[in-house]
């Protein structure tokens, strides 16, 4: 029971290791060399270029140094004074850069497909001013349709009111007429 706690122990240990890592970089120096120990007394191991991330598994206070694990799983010292919490301005500005170099490719690519919309767009405007240009034909021939309809039924109407006027006229003379006729009959029978 004992060793089951014990391995159980062991093993929440090893799996929250790496979560509770804490990240460090390189300042922006020159190249420093860092050392098998912590001390100055250690042989130096590698070249340690700025900019750097870094893991942090270890740190001698008394010393100042700082035992970190590099991308390549490498472990050796460092002067802690050449480390920063948080990631130095070069690697700000190349993440900037790449950030600045996306949002270019970005906006070219946006201003390609831009320039084939409007190239697609071309012959529509001109379509689009030939269509507008037979409606305002269209429109001068319905004002002029419009003016012939009126002048036609103002023509038709005065000319049914002179209709209307021969016909009663024509009716006056021919009731004239009839009723002088029917006259002189009725007096020949009397």
């Amino acid at each position: 029971m004992k060793n089951t706690l014990i391995s159980i122990f062991y093993i929440i240990c090893v799996i929250s290791l790496p979560i509770s890592a804490k990240s460090a970089y390189v300042y922006d120096k020159a190249k420093l060399w860092s050392r098998t120990g912590p001390s100055d007394s250690y042989k130096v191991y590698i070249k340690v270029s700025p900019g750097t991330k870094l893991e942090i598994i270890g740190e001698d206070v008394e010393n100042q140094y700082t035992q970190v694990r590099d991308l390549k799983a490498r472990e050796y010292w460092i002067k802690t004074e050449y480390l920063s919490s948080t990631p130095t301005a070069s690697i700000l500005l190349n993440n900037a850069l790449k950030r600045i170099d996306k949002i270019t490719q970005t906006h070219q690519e946006k201003v390609k497909e831009l320039s084939r919309q409007i190239k697609t767009m071309e012959p529509l405007e001109k379509i689009n001013q030939n269509l507008q240009a037979k409606i305002s034909t269209m429109e001068i021939e319905m004002e002029q349709l419009k003016l012939a309809n009126s002048a036609l039924k103002g023509g038709f109407d005065r000319d049914m009111y002179f209709a209307g006027g021969i016909t009663i006229l024509v009716g006056i003379v021919f009731g004239f007429i009839f009723s002088s006729r029917g006259k002189k009959r009725d007096s020949s029978w009397s």
